[in-house]
């Protein structure tokens, strides 16, 4: 009986890694595919121009429908990890924090999803609490995920909890690249060559995930 007792929570525990794990490689993949299917706008006008240019392309709602699933995926891998003792010891406040965000950030997916509804408002030089809304996602929650991301990656690569120090350079560079061109893209098109380079937090995940099933099943 006291053998079971100590198996079957490590048991349960790793099954859970597991299922946190495949979560973040389906998370990661689906963010890094959203990138180059994000319809690219036009150059030309000022910044409510362009934006209009790509809530009317065809492409929008399948490109965020990827994304949905890219934040959504993380944000579950997160939640099942969370459950995970060595790693609520070994990341601390970090990992709720992260959670936390990771959540919300599912739900600022969804806002950015169906802000192509007020194209029309858009165009006639208006607003509405929606568009509102995806503007706050855009500058504050988008570039909160990407610092949640750069700080994941250094943290879990430093403690071997998330990674390891050879591939939390891609989660770092990656989560930097996303928070910065988020935070800016409203203003100025100086950062927008940086989102591609923020791809790089996709594979990050992609890699902390295989790497946690590696460890798992060794």
């Amino acid at each position: 009986m006291t053998l079971t007792s100590r198996t079957a929570p490590d048991t349960t525990t790793s099954r859970l890694d597991r299922v946190g794990c495949l979560s973040l490689i389906v998370g990661g993949l689906a963010f890094f595919a959203g990138g180059p299917l994000h319809p690219k706008g036009s150059d030309e006008g000022d910044k409510t121009e362009q934006l209009h240019s790509m809530l009317v392309d065809q492409a929008w709602y399948p490109a965020h429908l990827v994304a949905l699933l890219g934040f959504a995926g993380v944000a579950a891998g997160l939640v099942v990890l969370s459950r995970d003792p060595v790693l609520r010891d070994r990341l601390g406040r970090l990992l709720p924090v992260s959670v936390g965000v990771g959540l919300i950030s599912v739900l600022g997916a969804v806002v950015h999803l169906f802000a192509a509804t007020g194209a029309a408002e858009i165009e006639d030089g208006g607003t509405t609490p929606l568009v509102g809304a995806f503007m706050g996602v855009e500058t504050i929650v988008n570039p909160a995920w990407g610092l949640m991301i750069a700080a994941l990656a250094v943290v879990g690569g430093l403690t071997r909890t998330l990674g390891n120090r050879v591939v939390l350079v891609l989660g770092l560079l990656g989560g930097l690249a996303f928070a910065v061109a988020t935070a800016t893209i409203a203003f100025i098109d100086t950062f927008d060559p940086l989102f591609p380079v923020a791809g790089l937090a996709g594979l990050w995940l992609v890699a902390v995930g295989v790497i946690g099933i590696a460890r798992k099943t060794a």
